[in-house]
């Protein structure tokens, strides 16, 4: 059976590029195409894919963050990819709690493309922990 992924894009700034308010940012759009291309590519079966626009990373009341966070907990999927970290967060306290405490209690591998993170790669706890801190 294939692993499933969810993939989780973010995007803070005001995007000037949106022609209407309900359009997904130019930014967005490239993250989504970007990652869904990574999936398939490993042979992942895709879940869902969670979109927060116009948030920051340090908040955590991004509804599709939750939602994701939710879906997590209830092990819907096996992977949350992202483009880089500091998309998912850039709270080392939320990079703590989930990408390293709850993560693997739950069976849920993060991988971020640009930064290399990746749960499954022991070695590279210590990498994570500094981008989270360069990211805060």
């Amino acid at each position: 059976m294939p692993m499933k992924a969810a993939i989780y894009c973010r995007l803070s700034e005001e995007d000037k590029n949106k022609q209407f308010e309900t359009d997904d940012s130019v930014s967005i759009q490239n993250q989504k195409t970007m990652l869904l291309q990574y999936a398939m590519e490993q042979g992942w079966e895709l879940y869902n894919i969670y979109s927060d626009d116009d948030y920051t990373g340090a908040d955590r009341r991004r509804p599709e963050f939750n939602r994701l966070l939710k879906d997590a907990q209830q092990h819907k999927f096996d992977i949350v990819l992202g483009k880089t970290q500091s998309r998912f967060t850039r709270e080392l306290e939320l990079v703590e709690k989930y990408i390293h405490g709850l993560f693997p209690v739950w069976g849920i591998r993060f991988i971020s493309i640009v930064d290399n993170a990746d749960t499954a790669n022991k070695g590279n706890k210590k990498s994570r922990q500094i981008n989270g801190l360069v990211n805060e």
